[in-house]
């Protein structure tokens, strides 16, 4: 179950002038002339607002794009990753014109339209709900009229390619949008090259055995398309806004198939090959609903209320020359939520903002094929809670309570959860270039419904996997200290440091439990997960902004216990340089290889370095732009991957496309009709729906 609740500007542009004064008399004396610079950024205890330069807009082709160019010191962006993250791995929340966007908001949004970029920190406004970090987007307003957007992308050295259109109408206090995309992708080089050992202490009623199997690609072929469609019809006035949205996604994968080459160590089978065929389809169809009022100069009302309907079919078939497993499921899955938030400011120094949060998720799921069973999951959620803030011109102080409350029934079985979450922060800025942040955020994570699945499906002829319906939530910590340094509009400069804790977590445990003797992986609670990281993101602009660069290196260390102990130290840097010329635009990018442990296994994973360079063209409605991705890198292989534990350890080698070399050829035309529509927000279409189904 997701999470019920997250754990939660405007500044004004200066000008300025010159002048040259005259006396009366016939005596004049000439003035050298002064240039005042406006500031184009600034910072206080909440907010730092930027103001992006022209060319920079020009460029742009969406809001992802224009956020990479901007180079905010507080925001690790990745230019075409529309997932943006504080320089800390903070999720942030991202508006227009207070209106959360998606994904497909920010691909339709017109960055010649936006007036300023505000990077907020724990606002009080009920539209933002609650939020800690947000993006928030400040677009110019127009009287009526609309725009069209249209959208391609094509991929060389891997077959992709994505189209969409945006169009927006607006007459009077009423907007319309419409979007809707289609993905297309295709894949020729899936697979996992890998060495596995195993220790079984009775395999097949054949006393103790140690199995070392090498399994080797040989084909693979996958398929994908994707769409979305989504209308909105807005109503907004000064102290009203009313959203109505209806959206649709259709995901299919029709083929995901591959096919191995198996061989033992010693020939303890003979070398066979071994095939998967499998296939999903996925549609969604979403409701989404949300009122805003200013009740008064003092208090203020958002409402937010969503349905959501999914359907989820998933066909596999693995196959060797002895063996057959069919694991097919068919999952109906329906979600509702509602969210009220209520900002009370009695004064300009106290905020009071009581939360609470509804929801309830229902799933049925029919697993066929060799090991068939019927599993229903309904979940109800409730939250409730208080955030209080107190706010002086230079600092301000605050915390979060609260609690949640949920009851989980799984095919029978009920499991309650009664936990709190908090959060406990403050910021000061003596100035408007100088800002500190520093904040506790503490609570408990709930494991995935699929992890709590009873269900035990087969995967080969050695290895089982299952859910686990006794697994225990399980606290986690964050602990964040962050100091910001704006000197000029040539420097920009942050450092940051946090630690991360989750103790007893949710990790994968193989233990030679299965049918036969065979392996089971399987999630439990053990060991803690720590992390503690230090790091600066420092930018500087030259000749007048027309280069831009930007650098972000960072110190990790990360330790796991447990049956898993494991403790890694590593530098990762990732630099960026952009540099203007007329029309024209150069942006070139890089991250250094990275070798990590995620939260949720005891693997070490290993990425290797990533980088691109694109030359983009802008000029009224018209962008253009080519890029190459690692065109130095022949290599499919995506991750490596090294397990070591009692029963089971491997070391793989994940193949695919996503780090090997590609070009991309991007186009965007736009174009407006009528007369200076009213921006409020992008369309944005809803991702496919949820799924419990046991991975």
């Amino acid at each position: 179950m997701k999470k019920l609740l997250s754990i939660f500007l405007v500044v004004d542009i200066f000008t300025s002038y010159a002048q040259t004064e005259h006396t009366d008399s016939t005596l004049f004396k000439e003035l050298n002339e002064v240039i005042i610079e406006a500031s184009n950024q600034r910072t206080n205890s909440t907010s730092s607002t930027y103001i992006p330069l022209s060319r920079q807009k020009n460029s742009a082709t969406d809001a992802i794009s224009l956020l990479s160019q901007m180079a905010i010191p507080q925001l690790e962006v990745q230019s075409g990753n529309f997932n943006v993250k504080t320089i800390s791995g903070q999720n942030v929340a991202i508006y227009i014109n207070y209106t959360a966007a998606s994904e497909q908001d920010l691909t339709g949004l017109r960055p010649n339209d936006v007036k300023k970029v505000e990077y907020l920190l724990y606002p009080q406004d009920p539209r933002f709900k609650g939020a800690q970090y947000v993006v928030h987007f400040v677009v110019q307003k127009y009287e009526w009229g609309g725009y069209t957007k249209f959208t391609a992308n094509k991929w060389f050295g891997v077959n992709r390619t994505q189209g969409s259109v945006y169009s927006k109408f607006a007459y009077k206090a009423m907007n319309f949008d419409f979007f809707a995309d289609e993905r297309y992708i295709t894949n020729r080089h899936n697979g996992t090259q890998s060495v596995e050992t195993f220790h079984f202490p009775n395999l097949f009623g054949q006393g103790e055995t140690m199995v070392e199997r090498y399994t080797t690609p040989v084909s693979s072929r996958y398929r994908n398309n994707s769409n979305d469609f989504a209308f909105r019809a807005m109503y907004s006035s000064e102290k009203v806004q009313i959203t109505n949205k209806l959206s649709f996604n259709l995901t299919s994968t029709p083929r995901n198939n591959l096919e191995s080459q198996l061989s033992y160590k010693d020939d303890f089978l003979p070398l066979s090959s071994a095939s998967t065929i499998a296939s999903n389809h996925n549609w969604g169809l979403n409701y989404d609903f949300e009122a805003y009022t200013s009740l008064s100069d003092k208090l203020a009302l958002n409402i937010e209320a969503q349905y959501q309907y999914g359907y989820n079919k998933q066909d596999s078939r693995y196959a060797d020359d002895d063996l057959m497993i069919v694991n097919d499921a068919r999952e109906n899955n329906h979600q509702m939520r509602i969210i009220p938030n209520l900002v009370w400011n009695p004064n300009q120094h106290n905020s009071i903002m009581p939360l609470v949060a509804g929801e309830y998720y229902r799933t049925s799921i029919d697993y066929l094929g060799s090991s068939p069973s019927q599993q229903k999951y309904d979940v109800w959620g409730l939250a409730g809670g208080v955030r209080y803030t107190y706010i002086q011109p230079k600092w301000t102080a605050g915390t979060l309570l609260t609690w949640v409350y949920a009851k989980t029934n799984l095919t029978g079985t009920e499991i309650t959860d009664n936990y709190p979450q908090g959060n406990i922060f403050g910021t000061f800025s003596p100035n408007d270039k100088n800002q500190f942040e520093f904040t506790w955020a503490f609570g408990k994570q709930v494991p995935g419904t699929y992890q709590k699945s009873p269900n035990m499906l087969q995967q080969d002829e050695l290895m089982w996997y299952s859910g686990n319906p006794d697994l225990d939530n399980y606290w986690n910590h964050h602990i964040g200290l962050q100091y910001l340094w704006l000197p000029n509009n040539k420097w920009q400069l942050s450092a940051d440091t946090y630690y991360y804790t989750e103790r007893d977590r949710v990790v994968t445990l193989y233990s030679p439990t299965a049918p036969d003797g065979t392996m089971l992986r399987k999630y439990v609670n053990g060991g803690n997960y720590d992390v503690t990281m230090f790091g600066l993101s420092g930018t500087a602009k030259f000749f007048g902004g027309k280069l831009i660069a930007k650098v972000r290196p960072q110190y990790w260390h990360r330790n796991i216990s447990g049956e898993y102990s494991l403790s890694l130290n590593e530098v990762t840097c990732s630099a960026q340089l952009t540099w203007y010329f007329g029309n024209f635009y150069l942006f070139g990018w890089y991250m250094t290889p990275s070798t990590y442990i995620p939260d949720e296994s005891g693997i070490k994973a290993h990425t290797p370095s990533s980088y691109q360079i694109q030359l983009g063209w802008g000029k009224g409605g018209w962008r253009l732009s080519a890029t190459a991705h690692n065109f130095l890198r022949s290599s499919w292989e995506t991750t490596r991957q090294e397990l070591y534990s009692r029963n089971y350890s491997f070391v793989k080698r994940d193949l695919g496309i996503d780090d090997h070399m590609r070009f991309q050829l991007s186009a965007t035309y736009t174009f407006g009709y009528g007369k200076k529509v009213q921006r409020n927000d992008e369309v944005r279409a809803t991702d496919g729906s949820n799924s419990a189904i046991l991975k």
